[in-house]
C-alpha cells in the first residue's frame, strides 16, 4: 500500500487520481481492493474475458490463440497501470516506454483480427479454414510471446530493460553529433 500511495505523486488520469485520493485519504476498501488485487495478480489467477466458451466470440477451434489474446490484454491492463502510477503526466516524454505499448497494442490489435476472421471463416464454413485457423493460432502464439516480453521490459528493474545504455549512447551521440566509432579498418597510432 505505502507503495501505491508513494507512486501516486506523479499519476494522470481521473481513474488514477481517484484511486491515489482515494488511498491517501485511507479509504479502507479501495486499499484492501487494491491488495486483493495484487494478490490475485501474485497467485497467477486464470483470466476469462468472456472470448471463448458457450457465449464467446470466437470459434472453440481458435480457443486457445484466445486465451493468450484475454491474458495479454489482462497483463497489459496492469502493467499500463503501473506505468501511469510510475510516469504520471512525464509519460508522453518517454518515449522508449511508448514504443514498447504500441508495439503490444499492435500485436494485440493483430491477435484479435486474425481469431476474427478465423472464427468467421470456420462459421461460415470457407474453403481451406483449417488453414487458417492454423495461420491464427502460430500467428496469436509468436504475437503473446512477443507481448509478454516486451510487458517484462516494461518493469523499471527488469533485466531485459536496457533504456538507460540506450539513453546513454543516443546521448553521446547527440553530444558529438556523430557516430562515435572509428571505423574497424582504420589505423590508429
Amino acid at each position: 500500500m505505502l507503495l501505491e500511495v508513494g507512486a501516486c505523486s506523479g499519476a494522470s488520469g481521473h481513474g488514477a487520481w481517484a484511486l491515489c485520493s482515494e488511498l491517501k485519504q485511507g479509504n479502507v476498501t479501495t486499499v484492501m481492493e487494491t491488495i486483493g488485487r495484487r494478490l490475485q495478480d501474485s497467485l497467477g489467477r486464470g483470466v476469462d474475458l468472456g472470448l471463448t466458451g458457450k457465449l464467446g466470440a470466437v470459434h472453440p477451434s481458435v480457443a486457445d490463440g484466445a486465451h493468450r489474446l484475454e491474458e495479454n490484454v489482462y497483463h497489459f491492463g496492469r502493467t499500463v497501470e503501473t506505468l501511469l502510477l510510475r510516469f504520471g503526466k512525464t509519460i508522453v516524454e518517454e518515449q522508449l516506454v511508448l514504443k514498447r505499448v504500441a508495439n503490444v497494442l499492435i500485436n494485440l490489435f493483430g491477435m484479435t483480427a486474425v481469431l476474427s476472421r478465423a472464427s468467421r471463416s470456420i462459421r461460415l464454413g470457407l474453403r481451406n479454414h483449417d488453414h487458417e485457423v492454423l495461420l491464427a493460432s502460430v500467428f496469436c502464439a509468436e504475437a503473446y510471446h512477443q507481448n509478454l516480453f516486451t510487458l517484462s521490459q516494461l518493469d523499471k528493474h527488469a533485466p531485459e530493460n536496457l533504456d538507460e545504455h540506450i539513453k546513454k549512447v543516443s546521448q553521446q551521440i547527440l553530444e558529438k553529433r556523430a557516430y562515435l566509432c572509428t571505423h574497424p579498418l582504420d589505423r590508429t597510432s
